[in-house]
């Protein structure tokens, strides 16, 4: 949207900055396979990770990845990341503001999933099976995946 004002003698069009919930999502690797998990409320498929919390601004993206994937997992996952990150958007799941996404490639080290109450299913999906689960529309989920499968695939 764009408002206008009047600045002096000068009508200037003032853009309304977008507002954005920030979620740090894992691309967890196990040899060729990525995990991906199914949302219970809607569904739908989509990384490990979540939002950061309100009082964790100023704390390392790698802390926050860690609690979110030690409550979504179980503690006993270890991964390795990488630097590489990939950033997309989502429409709010309830219709909130929109969420913007950035995910880490990792490589799991130890551990098998153990779900929280968020989730009803993961799979360890390949380069060939993945694009059969269904991801939240209004996303770039899709283009997101493709690039961290990039990035995973670079020597």
């Amino acid at each position: 949207r764009v408002a206008q004002r009047r600045l002096g003698s000068v009508d200037e069009m003032a853009r309304v900055v977008q507002r954005f919930e920030v979620s740090l999502k894992a691309f967890l690797l196990d040899g060729d396979k990525a995990l991906f998990l199914k949302e219970r409320d809607t569904g739908l498929w989509e990384l490990p990770g979540g939002r950061i919390d309100v009082g964790e601004e100023a704390h390392a993206h790698s802390e926050i990845l860690a609690r979110e994937l030690a409550e979504e997992l179980g503690v006993g996952m270890r991964v390795h990341f990488g630097d590489a990150t990939v950033s997309w958007t989502r429409a709010h799941p309830e219709g909130g503001p929109w969420v913007f996404l950035i995910a880490r490639v990792g490589r799991l080290v130890a551990g098998t999933p153990v779900l929280s109450d968020e989730h009803d299913g993961f799979v360890w999906a390949s380069l060939e099976t993945w694009r059969d689960l269904r991801f939240p529309p209004q996303s770039g989920y899709v283009d997101g995946v493709s690039a961290l499968w990039r990035i995973a695939r670079q020597p």
